[in-house]
């Protein structure tokens, strides 16, 4: 039965495909064709076969974030095997990504996942393990490595409650796929319980934890940078507010609460998640009463209380010269993003109920009281009454550290699971 939906999803494949290309070339994005050319001989593995490294180590991480997440854990899986690495990615801002880690010897697009592109990929890489990272669960790239006989590995992976379901609906297909992986790294043990539901054997999985979290630093690049804006601004001695990745729904909070802070001398610094929007957010901050600046510009208001981040990069430096953070897309119903990113610096982080995107991380910072829940409502409160107990806040920031550095350890626990599984197979 899990042939027969292999074999359906290849034969959607070319209408799914079609679809895809249409919606792109009428999509206002199209400008990116100019890419085209190269990108159709990545997607269809009609690369020169004497351009890829053969007899490596295959990678497939979905983009940006899974590139980084895992770039201390390819430099030891590197040196475990003494062999190269090739990464595979689903954006071309990921291949870009991967292109930069020196550990990496060959960054592609991800071949489509019909399966005589993924096999042709194969036959030409022969790869000599796939790791899979998170969540990118192609069916065609298993299938088409598992046949090739080369084992397939699951990293840091996780899935949602939604294609969990949604997957089960093909339970047959996964259960077919899942029963010849190798090894699975799993980030927690819902996760396990989620990929157990869907065919794979207990036996082969481990519950290492994120390795994201292994990324976690202490020492940001640009804190110099960030403290010399801060005595430009005047503000060594000053509470200041950090808010990292807003959305507009956050930064609407933001600057309806800023007069009350003013008025009780919280300075506020503001990241967008997104810079694109930085017009849209100009234009906002020109309609409030307060002086703001931008740290792009070289000329800033002497009585600025608002600073907007519109610059890349910058954002751990800013959390460690504030004295409080904020983690957007935790209001904004997005999950929220990178809680830790603020604690391990310590720094006490405030953050909305969306976190369903890091739930351990969100609990571990509540519970322990490195973290408080804020809403629409009590926001601006929340920050007037934390900044008026400087020795309760750096309590609390210190707790948000400790709870920062639980989290790290996956890295080892999973070359430790990578090192028993060649052990047993050799």
């Amino acid at each position: 039965m899990g042939k027969f939906w292999l074999l359906i999803t290849n034969m959607a494949f070319p209408f799914a495909a079609l679809g895809v290309l249409l919606g792109f070339l009428f999509s206002p994005r199209r400008r990116v064709l100019k890419t085209l050319k190269q990108e159709l001989k990545e997607r269809f593995a009609w690369e020169d076969p004497s351009a890829i490294t053969q007899n490596a180590l295959w990678v497939h991480c979905a983009s940006v974030g899974e590139v980084k997440s895992v770039s201390g854990l390819l430099k030891q899986l590197k040196d475990f095997y003494h062999k190269d690495l090739i990464v595979t990615t689903s954006t071309a801002a990921g291949k870009a990504e991967a292109q930069k880690n020196p550990d990496i010897t060959q960054a592609w697009l991800a071949p489509l996942d019909f399966y005589p592109l993924v096999r042709r990929f194969v036959q030409t890489a022969k790869p000599y393990r796939l790791f899979i990272v998170e969540r990118e669960i192609w069916p065609n790239m298993i299938a088409a490595a598992e046949n090739a006989g080369v084992p397939v590995m699951l990293l840091n992976a996780r899935i949602s409650r939604r294609s969990t379901q949604a997957y089960r609906c093909v339970h047959a297909l996964f259960r077919m796929l899942f029963g010849r992986v190798a090894l699975a790294c799993m980030q927690d043990a819902d996760a396990a319980a989620r990929y157990r539901a869907l065919g794979l054997p207990s036996g082969c999985m481990h519950i290492c934890g994120n390795v994201k979290y292994d990324t976690l630093n202490d020492k940001p690049a640009k804190l110099k940078e960030a403290r010399a804006l801060l005595k430009q601004l005047g503000w060594e001695d000053a509470p200041v507010l950090v808010c990292g990745s807003t959305h507009p729904q956050e930064e609407a909070l933001i600057l309806r609460a800023a007069p009350v802070w003013a008025s009780a001398g919280i300075k506020v610094i503001f990241a967008p998640r997104h810079l694109e929007r930085r017009e849209e957010i100009k234009a906002a901050l020109a309609a409030q009463p307060l002086a703001y600046a931008f740290v792009s510009e070289k000329k800033r208001p002497k009585n600025c209380v608002l600073l907007c981040a519109d610059v890349m990069g910058f954002l751990p430096s800013l959390y460690a010269v504030g004295q409080m953070a904020f983690v957007g897309g935790s209001i904004a119903p997005r999950g929220a993003h990178n809680l830790l990113e603020p604690a391990v610096l310590g720094r006490t982080v405030l953050f909305g109920k969306s976190f369903h995107h890091t739930p351990d991380v969100a609990h571990a910072l509540l519970s322990r009281g490195g973290g408080v829940l804020v809403n629409e409502n009590n926001f601006e409160q929340t920050v007037l009454r934390l900044f008026k107990d400087p020795a309760a806040l750096e309590n609390m920031a210190a707790k948000a550290r400790l709870t920062a550095l639980s989290f790290k350890g996956a890295t080892q626990k999973t070359m430790e699971a990578v090192n028993n599984y060649e052990r047993k197979s050799a």
